[in-house]
């Protein structure tokens, strides 16, 4: 069994990965598209950052959140309308049928990744301001 290439040898990404003994080509899973609610969340993270109303603030992530999740997944309906591969390698096109229910798991995992994402950065920042609050240095008297 050969493990990694040697040196001189080039990484070949055209012919695909092979898994097993038999040599066939293994199914290489998309890669769920983060930019989007990575940007968004930055926007949250800038627009409530010195607000005091924590309503507010809950209602702003959950929109926010929710907001991501529908650009999120509409970006992965345009990679598969466009047929652009996430995997960022070479697409295996030899017969291949796309299956729509396949890419609508994908828009739907791709919408609730970019969801969690956004209340995730949300609730570590605010982690991380709750403990740094803690942490600070007071002046003695």
């Amino acid at each position: 069994m050969k493990i990694g290439y040697k040196c001189g040898e080039s990484l070949n990404l055209e012919k695909g990965f092979t898994s097993g003994k038999n040599g066939r080509k293994a199914k290489q899973l998309p890669q769920v598209p983060i930019l989007i609610p990575l940007i968004i969340a930055g926007a949250l993270l800038g627009s409530v950052w010195s607000s005091k109303d924590l309503v507010a603030v809950w209602k702003k992530t959950v929109l926010a959140a929710t907001v991501s999740g529908i650009l999120n997944a509409g970006y992965a309906w345009l990679l598969g309308f466009l047929k652009i591969s996430t995997t960022g390698l070479i697409a295996n096109v030899t017969g291949a049928i796309p299956s729509t229910n396949n890419n609508l798991v994908f828009m739907a995992s791709c919408g609730v990744a970019a969801f969690l994402i956004v209340v995730i950065v949300y609730l570590s920042a605010l982690g991380m301001m709750r403990y740094r609050r803690g942490k600070t240095l007071e002046p003695e008297e």
